[in-house]
């Protein structure tokens, strides 16, 4: 007998054009839109993008998205010296 997998059906969250257009406009992330609609931050990415090569054939540009970067600190410079001094004596005692 066969083993049959049931798999769950993926819900798709749908937003009209409207609502996408106006969190574009008053998005700077595709994260904020992705949050505003609803949907995930992927098929934001990919519905903007047809959207504006639609849009910009008619002669409208829409505003550029930035991506959310993630914070670096490289402000520890310091206490990075120490750690590695700390290291390295320790290795070569050994």
């Amino acid at each position: 007998m066969a083993e049959v997998i049931m798999s769950k059906k993926q819900h798709r969250v749908r937003c009209t054009d409207e609502k996408f257009l106006e969190a574009v406009y008053s998005s700077k992330t595709y994260a904020e839109i992705a949050q505003k609609t609803g949907q995930k931050v992927a098929s934001t990415m990919a519905r903007y993008s047809r959207v504006k090569k639609a849009l910009s054939e008619a002669g409208i540009t829409l505003p550029e998205m930035e991506r959310k970067k993630p914070v670096r600190n490289i402000n520890n410079i310091e206490e990075m010296v120490v750690i590695a001094q700390r290291l390295k004596e320790r290795h070569s005692n050994m």
